[in-house]
């Protein structure tokens, strides 16, 4: 429902008509219909955009204005290039991003199990907070086995999507 199909059904929803103080007359509603009614306002959705592009936004929304960003984006003057290629594929997107703010878009997410049944999983040395990946048996808890694309090449098993006979799940 939108702004204007909630104004008409205020409009005729049933009112009791009474006389205030002054004596002139007053119609009066449920409070708890006209609540029910905006609530069913549909709120406008927030745009999704790529980590890079939010992290971006983030950093640089408040340096320049909204028409500089275009036109350097136009003139292929945003770095990286994929924010600038994601500024130029969606530019209505990202107006709105910058108007009315954003959420950043989910990485896929992987696990990855070996012919052995051994999986890859996130070990924390020490109880450190810097993450390792290693090789465990599939027994592990699915919850420390989780990565991004990202995360797998910078540990070096990048080539487990390329690989037969490892299985590389996307986790939903």
């Amino acid at each position: 429902m939108n702004k204007q199909e909630a104004i008409e059904t205020i409009k005729n929803i049933d009112t009791l008509n009474i006389n205030d103080i002054a004596g002139q007359k007053v119609d009066m509603v449920i409070k708890n219909q006209v609540l029910d009614i905006i609530s069913q306002i549909d709120e406008p959705q927030k745009v999704v955009v790529p980590k890079c592009v939010a992290e971006w936004l983030k950093e640089y929304r408040y340096a320049n204005t909204l028409l500089k960003v275009l036109n350097a984006a136009e003139d292929e003057r945003i770095v990286p290039s994929v924010v600038n290629d994601w500024i130029l594929d969606n530019q209505r997107d990202f107006v709105v991003a910058w108007y009315d703010g954003y959420e950043i878009e989910q990485e896929k997410l992987y696990k990855v199990e070996f012919p052995t049944g051994q999986r890859l999983y996130k070990n924390h040395p020490n109880g450190s907070s810097t993450e390792q990946i290693v090789i465990k048996f599939a027994h592990h808890a699915d919850k420390d086995g989780h990565f991004t694309n990202k995360e797998l090449e910078e540990a070096g098993y990048g080539w487990v999507f390329d690989c037969k006979g490892v299985k590389v799940e996307e986790v939903e």
